[in-house]
């Protein structure tokens, strides 16, 4: 970490007009043509928000075809949700050859854990934490980002890629990332919600009486069993986790959500 230190590496924690739109999502007094006039400020983020929001976890739904649409039928908390995952994709980048895929497959689990989280806890009769486990998820591998981003610039200047085999760089991610990216999260001064989801989602004996923790846990385990990011395990039997137990979540609700995430796999392949 010294060298990230030194070069002063950091991430931004969100983008203007994604705070913006969750501060609106929070005012009962929100003015729709503003919140529709901030997002379609930027072509490229109406997009990815009308791509996200016509994706599997949306299904049953027409197509969302505008901004305005998207806000009548999916709600405003759900657009902003869409927002601030669409601004996040824009930092999973990298320059160097052997860090450029793993950004990108790091972007589609966290993408993937994030909507997942929120058709979870909707699933479990948690409707409250959906913004909650939305965000949680979304940042729950920012350590790997971070790492990853610090790789890249390194590649820059003191590594070449042929020094930074594939299996180091898992080992540094899987050995490093939760520490890293609590230290983030504390750094950032982020809710302590958010922190614990950070901290703990790959700790053997989680905390049962912490829903958002069981709901991300469960999402992430799900994305690895259908193969989405940098880990694959198709042995995961989601109903035999102890995580779909504290949950509730029965075979029907799990074998659905493990089609809506091989759908979504098979759309970004």
């Amino acid at each position: 970490m010294d060298f990230a230190e030194e070069r002063q590496i950091t991430l931004p924690v969100f983008s203007d007009i994604a705070l913006k739109v969750q501060k609106a999502a929070r005012d009962e007094h929100y003015d729709v043509s503003d919140v529709e006039r901030a997002i379609e400020s930027d072509p490229a983020l109406v997009a990815e928000v009308l791509r996200v929001a016509n994706s599997a976890f949306f299904g049953g739904l027409a197509e969302v075809s505008s901004i305005r649409v998207a806000l009548l039928r999916l709600g405003l908390q759900r657009v902003a949700n869409l927002v601030l995952l669409a601004t996040e994709k824009n930092r999973y980048v990298a320059s160097r050859p052997a860090i450029s895929p793993l950004m990108k497959r790091l972007w589609q689990h966290a993408s993937a854990c994030a909507m997942a989280s929120e058709w979870i806890a909707r699933k479990a009769r948690h409707p409250q934490l959906s913004e909650t486990v939305f965000i949680g998820a979304l940042v729950h591998d920012i350590g790997k980002l971070f790492l990853l981003r610090v790789l890249d610039e390194m590649g820059r200047t003191v590594l070449k890629d042929e020094d930074v085999s594939a299996e180091l760089i898992r080992e540094i991610l899987d050995d490093a990332h939760t520490t890293v990216g609590h230290q983030l999260l504390v750094s950032w001064h982020l809710p302590e919600v958010y922190q614990t989801i950070v901290r703990d989602h790959h700790v053997a004996e989680p905390d049962p009486s912490n829903v958002p923790l069981q709901i991300v846990r469960l999402a992430n385990q799900a994305c690895n069993k259908v193969g989405i990011g940098l880990r694959t395990d198709p042995s995961i039997v989601l109903g035999a986790t102890r995580e779909a137990s504290v949950l509730g979540m029965g075979e029907v609700a799990l074998a659905e959500l493990e089609i809506i995430l091989e759908d979504g796999r098979l759309q970004a392949a």
